[in-house]
């Protein structure tokens, strides 16, 4: 069985001026981060807590070994 490597691209997360996201926005958010693999994308929008990317890439990179 072939093991695929993960393209995990550098990203640089950018404070957030208002912990809580608007309700009244309607714009669609652009992802801040985008794992992807062959058979899965991940994907992070703002708002999202930097250790909760550092904890997935630290699971994907796990279940990779």
């Amino acid at each position: 069985m072939a093991i695929e490597k993960l393209n995990i691209v550098p990203v640089k997360l950018e404070p957030d001026s208002d912990s809580t996201p608007t309700s009244t926005s309607c714009a669609p958010h652009r992802p801040v981060c985008v794992i992807q693999a062959t058979d899965l994308k991940i994907s992070f929008y703002p708002g999202v807590k930097p250790h909760i990317i550092q904890t997935v890439i630290k699971e994907l990179n796990h279940s990779d070994s």
